[in-house]
């Protein structure tokens, strides 16, 4: 009887009806525990409803009665990597190839997993062993030239060592190699193959071409790492040269010289929301300088115990170490300091004292202050639509209480920290419902997992979104970001790369790296995934170029959405405005092109024009 369940579910399974599989299966496990074929049949029709954290169950109890079938192990580690969570879906894949080590995808999702935990030397070893098994695998070769592009290593001595020779047979591989690794900010790494590639075919004009534009890259890299040099030498004393430096430097992967730079910038100056830079804290991860960074940290705030910012940078040292207990003391230190602050200069009309000027900050008041539970409201994006301004305004309400740093990205890229990592960055607030308070985290709008994670915490919050001409939109993150020495190609290339990465990969996920020009830009397929979740009357969506025109309008209609009483600054100063040089328009009709049908589709969606 048993299995005539599991013959119906394969049945049923092979025919598209997955709801009814899955009820065959529940019932043939239930008649027989012990059979895994139909748990592993079980894993198979969640994993095509989408319903990962069931699938992670049903595939643990196959390979528990079984466990020497591979595929159980592989589609396990496909859910737990639709789950993120990386580490387990890296053992998963790590069995299966022991068990099958002729399946190109375990491996190939293997070196996925270990990217995402930066392990690029074992995600090297894993992309590459899929490429001997399957040079054909989509996308496989920009995986390889992105983890290759992350890594400091000698690439001319390992092919010294190799001997390497081109052939026939592998030179299509080492020209795909050396285009991703240009495309992933290696030209030094890039021409070494286009070189090699020329002793095999030295009247290619194509190559030859290809190898002329790298050089150009790379001399234009030397440029600007000898600039960063010059400035540093004629500025000792500015902190802000020896971080460009290091921007420079970790960008051209230079990570030791670069975590040097970063180290001195924050000893000349530790009073800076250093906690910031992602940059500056992946080179200190990747060069293990966390634990000298802690210390002097510590000194910092004890010799400066009433001082703001050295109190989150320590905070963020402690994060990024896994000490998040004591992450979150710091953090409701100084959140409590903020907090007495804040009521009080609200409570007396003066101007709250900006946090970059806080001294000392006020004694304890006869206040009966809560922790907050929720936030009320959350802006959550999108990037560079004018949510740093939005924030600034509201922040100066005198019943609006902000949290210590503006964008904590917990709902999209730190989840894995707790909920009360999260709470303790958030005011401490007097018992009878005069201030509410809300944070903004621009990267919550295009993340997948955000919507349902914020629902589940935060059910009743209102959301506010501002959405600005995507192709305005990408130009202003990528100058953003190349102001920073976060990026170093060209924007006409930038945006090729992504149109090629984004047609390899319709359904590319965007992570917390720099970047994703385009991706952001798809709006509707973000507001979808808002929208069945949360209804419409607790989403304030607002035009970017309204608010810009007229920011005391839109700041009005942001107060009516969280009940709040009218008030007007005596100016609305851009917070964070973007400068750049003039666009080609060829370039600009590209990106139009590109959002057209996303723009339209919008606007059918949301019943609204937008008019980009």
């Amino acid at each position: 009887m048993d299995n005539d369940y599991h013959d119906l579910g394969n049945s049923l399974q092979s025919s598209g009806r997955f709801d009814d599989a899955v009820a065959a299966y529940r019932k043939a496990v239930e008649l027989n525990p012990d059979f895994s074929w139909s748990y592993h049949g079980l894993g198979d029709v969640l994993l095509k409803l989408e319903q990962w954290e069931d699938a992670v169950c049903a595939y643990k109890k196959a390979v528990e009665l079984n466990p020497d079938f591979s595929w159980s192990y592989h589609n396990l580690g496909d859910a737990l990597l639709k789950l993120r969570r990386w580490e387990e879906a890296a053992a998963a894949y790590k069995k299966a190839v022991e068990l099958n080590s002729d399946f190109a995808w375990s491996f190939c999702n293997l070196g996925d997993a270990l990217t995402q935990l930066k392990y690029w030397d074992e995600a090297i070893a894993a992309y590459l062993k899929a490429v001997k098994i399957d040079g054909n695998l989509p996308g496989i070769y920009e995986k390889l030239g992105f983890v290759l592009g992350q890594t400091e290593f000698d690439l001319q001595s390992v092919l010294e060592k190799c001997k390497l020779q081109v052939t026939a047979e592998n030179h299509g591989f080492y020209l795909d190699l050396g285009k991703n690794l240009a495309k992933f900010h290696r030209p030094k790494s890039a021409i070494i193959f286009y070189q090699l590639l020329l002793t095999y075919a030295p009247s290619c004009a194509e190559l030859s071409a290809e190898l002329d534009e790298l050089l150009q890259q790379q001399e234009k890299y030397d440029r600007t790492l000898a600039s960063a040099r010059a400035t540093v030498a004629q500025k000792p004393d500015d902190c802000w040269s020896y971080y460009n430096l290091g921007a420079v430097l970790s960008q051209q992967k230079y990570g030791e010289e670069a975590a040097a730079a970063f180290l001195q910038a924050i000893h000349i100056n530790p009073d800076i929301p250093w906690w910031f830079y992602y940059n500056l804290w992946e080179v200190f991860v990747r060069q293990n300088k966390l634990d000298e960074v802690e210390n002097f940290c510590r000194e910092v705030v004890t010799a400066q115990p009433e001082a703001f910012w050295p109190y989150l940078n320590l905070g963020e040292v402690l994060t990024r170490q896994g000490k998040i207990a004591e992450a979150i003391c710091c953090y409701q230190t100084v959140s409590y300091k903020q907090s007495l602050a804040s009521i009080l200069s609200k409570r007396t009309g003066k101007m709250p004292v900006p946090q970059a000027d806080k001294g000392k900050m006020p004694a304890a008041q006869n206040w009966n202050l809560k922790l907050v539970k929720v936030p009320n409201f959350i802006i959550i994006g999108s990037q560079r639509c004018g949510t740093t301004s939005l924030y600034t305004y509201l922040a100066q309400h005198p019943q609006v209480l902000t949290p210590i740093k503006k964008e904590m990205d917990f709902f999209s890229w730190h989840f894995y920290r707790g909920f009360d990592w999260y709470l303790a960055h958030f005011p401490q607030i007097p018992e009878g419902g005069e201030f509410v308070t809300g944070e903004a985290s621009p990267s919550y709008f295009d993340c997948r997992e955000a919507p349902k994670r914020l629902y589940s915490a935060c059910p009743e919050a209102k959301l506010i979104v501002l959405l600005r001409n995507p192709a305005d939109r990408a130009i202003s993150h990528f100058y953003r970001l190349k102001g920073l020495n976060w990026e170093g190609r060209s924007l006409d290339r930038a945006i090729k790369d992504e149109i090629e990465r984004l047609n390899q990969n319709p359904e590319y996920i965007i992570g917390e790296e720099p970047g994703n020009y385009l991706a952001r830009g798809r709006y509707i397929e973000f507001m979808k995934n808002w929208l069945a979740l949360f209804p419409k009357q607790q989403l304030l969506i607002l035009k970017s170029e309204d608010f810009y025109a007229g920011a005391a309008a839109s700041v009005k209609q942001v107060l009516e959405f969280l009940e709040l009483p009218e008030y007007q600054l005596p100016e609305y100063q851009n917070a964070n405005p973007g400068f750049y040089p003039r666009v080609n328009e060829s370039v600009r009709e590209l990106l139009n092109d590109y959002f057209k049908p996303y723009n339209q589709e919008l606007e059918e969606y949301l019943g609204r024009k937008f008019g980009w």
